[in-house]
């Protein structure tokens, strides 16, 4: 189905994302790396979500390194399929490698949407690295563990503000008694085909997984 077509793709994807990352880090653009050089919007013809439609990349050159033009987050790797251009380096090596070793070849692709155009994978870019805009954060305090810490619409519609207490940048208006529980709200924007929970992850240094976070417990303030 070409829902497993694009679940394949995704963890084809990330074996190459982890790889580029241990090996070039995440701090610059290496020689070979793939740049997102045009990404038009969907009234200039591009697809107005994820998809190929109005994306065009480069391969980074020494001169490229050299004039510094390109970032870290301007970095994408390829989701396989016909229409697409491959990193160089130790990624694109990579992808033959994975490809081989599941019996398939880039050309495949091509051939794939002859045979069925139902299947057909002309291929995607994906940012190796998102930087999340419109971030926000705010500290609370409050009582309660199962009160929201965000004012609903049905709250807003009935008129009931949210019963934590916001805390100020330097912590001079928290009460540390032995009920009080600490909480952040944390708003951000990101593109499509990110996910909020990676971000958070990423943010917080801790395991999105159900079995880690079936674990955890609440802590409240220790009374001096």
């Amino acid at each position: 189905s070409q829902h497993s077509e694009l679940l394949y793709d995704a963890v084809f994807a990330d074996k190459v994302a982890s790889h580029r990352i241990e090996t070039g880090g995440s701090a610059e653009v290496k020689l070979g790396d793939l740049v997102l050089v045009g990404d038009n919007p969907l009234g200039k013809g591009g697809s107005g979500t994820s998809g190929l439609k109005g994306k065009s990349v480069k391969l980074i050159d020494e001169n490229d390194l050299k004039e510094g033009k390109y970032n870290i987050t301007d970095v994408v790797l390829p989701l396989a399929g016909s229409k697409i251009r491959y990193p160089g380096g130790s990624a694109g090596d990579l992808f033959d490698e994975l490809l081989k070793k599941d019996g398939i070849s880039k050309a495949a692709f091509a051939q794939i949407g002859k045979i069925d155009r139902e299947i057909a994978l002309g291929g995607d870019y994906r940012k190796l690295i998102c930087k999340p805009s419109d971030v926000t954060w705010t500290s609370l305090q409050y009582k309660d563990p199962l009160e929201p810490l965000l004012q609903t619409d049905l709250m807003k519609v009935n008129g009931i503000d949210i019963a934590a207490t916001t805390l100020s940048d330097d912590g001079a208006t928290a009460i540390t008694d032995e009920d009080t529980l600490f909480g952040m709200v944390i708003g951000f924007s990101l593109p499509p085909s990110s996910y909020a929970t990676i971000a958070l992850r990423e943010l917080t240094k801790r395991p999105t997984s159900s079995d880690y976070q079936s674990k955890l417990g609440l802590t409240r303030a220790k009374k001096e």
